[in-house]
This record gives C-alpha cells, sequence and structure tokens, in this order.
C-alpha cells in the first residue's frame, strides 16, 4: 500500500508540475493594436475611396470651375468625392454611364437628385477634368492609381485583422436550418 500512494504522490506532483507548465505556456490574450487607417478609410468599397478628395481648378476656365461646384454639390450627396475624382473611368461615354446610374439612384433617395441639367453640367467637368489629369498625364495618373491599389490591400487586410480581433472569443450562431438533414 505505501509503494501505492508514493506512486500516486509521484504522479501528483507530476502532473501538478506539467499544469503549471502548461499554464505558463498559454497563449496571452492579444491586444489589437490601434488601427493604422481611419474608420472612414476602412469603410472605402473601391481603391479609388482612398485617393484626393479635391481638385484644384484655379487654372481650369470658369465654365469648368463653375462645373466643379456643381459637381461636388451634386455628387457628395452619396458618396465623396473620392470615388469620381481617382476613377479609372477617363471616356465620355464611361462617365455618361456612371452618371446615368446615379441619375436613377439619387431618384430612390430622399432628399437627393440630379437634374438633367445638373448631370449635364457634371458631365462636361468630368470629362474635361479627365482630359486635363487622367488622359494628359496618363503615367502620373497610373502611378497614383497603383499607389492606391496597394494602399487598399493594406485598408482590406486591416479591415479583417479588426473583424477578426472583434469576433475571436465570440461563439458563432449554428447555421439556420435548411432542411436538408434532421434536426438533431
Amino acid at each position: 500500500m505505501k509503494i501505492f500512494s508514493i506512486r500516486i504522490g509521484w504522479m501528483a506532483a507530476l502532473t501538478a508540475a506539467a499544469g503549471l507548465s502548461l499554464a505558463g505556456c498559454k497563449k496571452p490574450p492579444q491586444v489589437s493594436p490601434e488601427p493604422r487607417f481611419s474608420a472612414e478609410q476602412r469603410e472605402s468599397r473601391f481603391y479609388y475611396d482612398l485617393g484626393a478628395v479635391e481638385i484644384d481648378v484655379g487654372a481650369y476656365p470658369k465654365k469648368r470651375q463653375d462645373g466643379y461646384a456643381v459637381f461636388a454639390r451634386t455628387c457628395s450627396q452619396c458618396h465623396t468625392l473620392a470615388r469620381p475624382i481617382n476613377a479609372p473611368f477617363a471616356e465620355r461615354k464611361d462617365w455618361e454611364r456612371y452618371i446615368q446610374r446615379m441619375r436613377i439612384r439619387t431618384k430612390s433617395r430622399s432628399g437627393t437628385g440630379i437634374s438633367k441639367a445638373e448631370a449635364a453640367v457634371v458631365l462636361d467637368f468630368l470629362v474635361y477634368d479627365s482630359k486635363i489629369r487622367k488622359l494628359d498625364k496618363k503615367s502620373e495618373f497610373a502611378a497614383k492609381s497603383e499607389e492606391l491599389r496597394r494602399l487598399f490591400e493594406e485598408v482590406q487586410k486591416e479591415r479583417e485583422r479588426l473583424r477578426l480581433a472583434e469576433s475571436e472569443g465570440k461563439t458563432q450562431p449554428p447555421p439556420p436550418y435548411t432542411g436538408d438533414k434532421p434536426r438533431p
């Protein structure tokens, strides 16, 4: 009986020691570092949402400067001006399609709207601006676009990291019953 109790005591000591050493190996709770990007940047839908939010139109003709004011007022109703300013669109047909989509969307939102006259002014401004900033300075615009794409990839990684950090330790609800298997 004495040999048996010594063995059990010895095993208990080993088990306790193993428990202590394993306790020291537990992964410490991770503290998420502060986000590198603002909430607005993390909510960007497209890489061009991360670019410049205004254009220096001081050298543009007066008619185009007035067009910029209409553009800024109408387009900022639903999104930042960064989206159209940095968008890859440069041709008139692309802008026509884009503006038509925006006119349709604003009709369904109360307090917003783009008249045909405003759409025409915005279209003329965007075509002119695209020629000056995007077509005439094609390589400069392409380099800036590539920089925004890389930044957007980093923003997406941070967005995912924050999402995972937020959901860490939370249990996920079971998926909804779809009728394809018997319920437990």
